[in-house]
């Protein structure tokens, strides 16, 4: 995105495709101000900004973005998540992931970095990907989803329904890079929207298309699952970690997969393949 108020401005306009007339009358403010303040012929107020970021309905971070590019501090802050006043949110995720057992589920940021997780990942990566593989994928510690999806030595070969899988991820990074210029999910999504020539899928295979619900079949050892997600954000954040951060919860999509995960919280994931062997 340009330095500069105005062509920060003019730019989240043509992302939300509105011109300056619309603006106006979502924002109450005049046409001839803002075409002056998109030029540089006049100064922004912080009443202004605010009135501005609001009409475009602007993510918190593009909002300080403004704030910064007009010459003043920026309105929201962006906490670490373990400071005392994010205390509250931080154990409102520790009982989301807690009671999804023995389900999995994620916290992510913005830039799809995995920052908290429950004990059930983490058993679905140690059989699938392994500690020691793990570190050399990620050696300053910090996994990033994405990345783990879409490597060779991650999760990636056991996904059965790759083209379905890997078609589902980049239309979710598609859609927030739309919303979000030169977002984390857009520079992802170039990194792999060519990852494999010639297996660019525009639809849904034929076998999807009659589904309930669009699933992630995973093979770990001899079993498959069959696992659906859902997405869940911070309804009304003020801090910009807070808003950026979600919550992908993992529900079993059939009887089988529910038995397995659930032996595997009880007894390790090797217990749930012994019996799934004898079934």
């Amino acid at each position: 995105m340009k330095s500069g108020f105005g062509s920060i401005l003019s730019e989240w306009r043509a992302v939300r495709r509105l011109s300056q007339l619309d603006l106006a009358l979502l924002t109450d403010v005049s046409q001839r101000h803002i075409s002056f303040v998109e030029s540089g012929r006049a100064q922004p107020s912080r009443d202004m900004i605010f009135k501005l970021a609001g009409g475009l309905d602007l993510p918190l971070r593009a909002r300080n973005d403004l704030f910064l590019a007009a010459g003043y501090a920026p309105a929201y802050p962006e906490r670490r998540l373990d400071l005392w006043e994010m205390k509250a949110a931080r154990e409102a995720l520790e009982m989301i992931l807690g009671h999804h057992e023995p389900y999995p589920a994620v916290v992510m940021d913005g830039s799809w970095n995995i920052i908290m997780q429950n004990a059930a990942v983490s058993r679905i990566i140690d059989a699938c990907v392994g500690r020691d593989a793990l570190r050399q994928l990620f050696p300053d510690g910090v996994v990033n989803f994405m990345q783990l999806m879409f490597s060779q030595k991650g999760l990636r070969p056991h996904v059965l329904n790759w083209t379905h899988t890997r078609l589902v991820l980049l239309n979710r990074l598609r859609r927030e890079a739309a919303g979000k210029p030169n977002s984390p999910s857009g520079l992802l999504r170039q990194q792999f929207d060519s990852d494999a020539p010639g297996a660019r899928a525009e639809s849904m295979p034929d076998d999807e298309g009659d589904q309930p619900m669009l699933s992630l079949e995973l093979r770990i050892g001899d079993a498959r699952l069959r696992l659906f997600n859902t997405f869940t954000t911070f309804g009304t954040p003020q801090d910009v970690l807070l808003q950026e951060l979600r919550i992908d919860m993992s529900f079993p999509a059939d009887e089988m997969t529910k038995r397995f995960l659930e032996i595997a919280a009880k007894g390790g994931i090797e217990s749930a393949l012994h019996i799934h062997q004898d079934a």
